[in-house]
């Protein structure tokens, strides 16, 4: 055997050379944790900012064009925001879709102004409410748990589909849930610090969210729970602490949280006083929308009605079970808002979810995790019996089920503090690898199979829009005459879209005119506009009434409309 000369050879200079490489690295590393460590806010900003980012940047992409088509439901609250705008005060409750409060419709007015009726416009301040939810979430974890948990907590929140989904159309499911993290915040902080602006502000809160979503008492069903099961707790600390027991935890006294929650309660009773007043009408419209929504519950029904008491156990077991398969393994399509295509939940997502419900029994104590618990549980109960609006009722349980899922990963990252290098980098990845999964289904689902399903363009009705954007672009006077068997000119989409329009419907559905081309106004320019099943009639148009324009429209290879122009006779 040749004999060590003691020189390196060249694979040792090699390594050498690399680690003397690596050193500034992991010196500056080590000085940026260092400066962070000693400024805690700062990387707290730094993380939220990052999150927020990443889900402003989901919300907001190409906002007014996916899901594209503007949805009357959407629609109506840019007519109410054209109301705001011309009458002012519209009052608390409007007509509008069934019924709903007309918090979402003053939220959105300044936009409608702003920036001028486009389903960007309307989209933007619901999707503003909405990405709030994130950093809400943060800050709500924060108050007992490490950057880590919050982190993960927000960061599921941002690649959630089902808040995804809510966050990207006008509707106004998205906002209680926003004001219901906020009001959990307040009584959080409150909880920690007795400070009365925090009960003051909570309750304010709480009576704002009456404002937002006709379900919202069940947000209102779920603070008080937990503000029950806390006070429960704070009292029999103190008849522990009473008798000389050490307690286990730190909880303040009895009585000066329990005049918080007086001055919590008549904060909110005082912001939403408005709507009890209204509400104290017997005729209000609010307790018809309600009558009427209820005949969806499955209770409603008849063959429950007529059923015995077997066979009413039998059709809400079924529908228990058609409410579970919408989370969890086969999307159940709404004819409303088009979710639907895929189950609310990925699987990894509910495997997480699965485990978090493991650490929530680890953490049984701590009160963000009671909180998250008791909002996962009663939020979702008025849609379980229903057979519509399944998935977008109880979307303001989307953050605390990501918290819930937070918790398995912030468990598995925390784990290399205690182990070798590689079991360190390998649980640390597998958190990373988890999000990055879920990411990366969610934006494939939403960006690319959603926007290209044929369901979501029906539900949508991407042809009402583009032809009403058509409209909006008519040289003003031009008379509309509108041929559709899906809709009537007078369609909420138009309103919005193309407020100034005037025409008439001719198509048999929605005119006396049974689609008749005779008796046109040529005093002023007219347009044929022609959609679904009446644009062959193209052609006996431009047979009639020569030297008009022909202007068709197509969108994603297929036909949205066709028009025929023609300018005023002698014009």
């Amino acid at each position: 055997m040749g004999r060590r000369t003691g020189r390196p050879g060249a694979a040792e200079l090699h390594a050498v050379t690399a680690v003397a490489a690596a050193a500034p690295d992991r010196a500056r590393f080590a000085r940026v944790r260092a400066w962070l460590e000693a400024r805690p806010r700062a990387a707290d900003a730094l993380l939220l900012g990052a999150v927020t980012a990443v889900a402003a940047l989901l919300r907001l992409v190409r906002l007014g064009a996916i899901p594209y088509g503007v949805h009357s439901d959407e629609a109506q609250v840019g007519t109410d925001a054209h109301r705001i705008l011309h009458d002012g005060w519209i009052g608390v409750y409007t007509h509008a879709a069934l019924g709903q409060p007309t918090g979402h419709a003053y939220l959105t007015t300044p936009s409608i102004w702003a920036l001028g009726d486009t389903a960007f416009a309307l989209r933007l301040p619901l999707a503003l409410v909405a990405l709030a939810a994130v950093p809400l979430l943060y800050l709500l974890v924060r108050t007992s748990f490490g950057r880590t948990e919050a982190t993960f907590a927000a960061l599921m929140l941002a690649f959630s589909y089902w808040h995804l989904f809510y966050s990207r159309v006008a509707h106004w499911s998205i906002s209680y849930g926003t004001v219901l993290l906020a009001v959990l915040l307040c009584l959080a902080l409150a909880l920690r610090t007795l400070r009365w602006w925090w009960f003051v502000a909570g309750g304010a809160l709480l009576g704002l969210g009456v404002y937002t979503y006709n379900i919202y008492p069940v947000a209102v069903l779920a603070a008080y729970a937990f503000i029950a099961v806390m006070s429960l707790r704070i009292v029999l600390r103190a008849r522990r602490t009473a008798a000389e027991v050490v307690p286990d935890d730190a909880l303040p006294e009895p009585r000066p949280w329990l005049r918080g929650v007086a001055l919590f309660t008549l904060a909110a009773l005082v912001v939403a006083l408005p709507m009890i007043n209204y509400l104290r009408n017997p005729d209000a419209y609010y307790w018809k929308h309600f009558d009427n929504y209820g005949d969806v519950r499955v209770t409603r029904t008849p063959e429950y009605r007529e059923a015995d008491f077997a066979g009413k156990v039998r059709l809400i077991a079924a529908q228990a079970k058609f409410f579970a398969s919408a989370y969890a393994w086969h999307g159940r399509k709404d004819i409303v808002d088009a979710n639907g295509l895929r189950p609310v939940f990925d699987p990894l997502t509910l495997a997480l979810i699965g485990g978090g419900l493991f650490f929530a029994w680890r953490y049984r104590r701590n009160p963000v995790v009671i909180a998250a618990v008791v909002c996962f549980v009663i939020l979702p109960l008025p849609a379980v019996l229903q057979r519509g609006s399944i998935m977008r009722q109880p979307v303001a349980a989307a953050p605390y089920a990501m918290l819930l899922a937070a918790l398995p990963l912030a468990a598995l990252w925390r784990a290399p503090s205690h182990g070798r290098g590689g079991v360190r980098f390998a649980t640390a990845g597998a958190a990373a690898f988890a999000v990055a999964v879920v990411a990366g289904v969610t934006v494939h689902d939403y960006f690319w199979t959603l926007r290209k399903d044929p369901f979501v363009r029906e539900i949508y009705f991407s042809q009402m829009t583009t032809a009403s954007t058509y409209i909006r672009h008519l040289p003003p006077g031009t008379y509309v005459y509108f041929y559709d068997e899906r809709a009537s000119i007078n369609l909420e989409t138009r309103q919005f879209l193309a407020p100034d329009a005037k025409g008439e419907d001719r198509s048999r559905e929605f005119s006396p005119y049974d689609a008749s081309i005779e008796g046109i106004d040529r005093s002023r320019p007219v347009s044929f506009v022609l959609m679904g099943a009446y644009t062959p009639l193209i052609d006996a148009i431009a047979m009639r009434y020569p030297g008009g324009a022909e202007r068709i429209a197509m969108r994603d290879g297929k036909l949205e409309f066709v028009a025929y122009e023609l300018p005023a006779r002698g014009g």
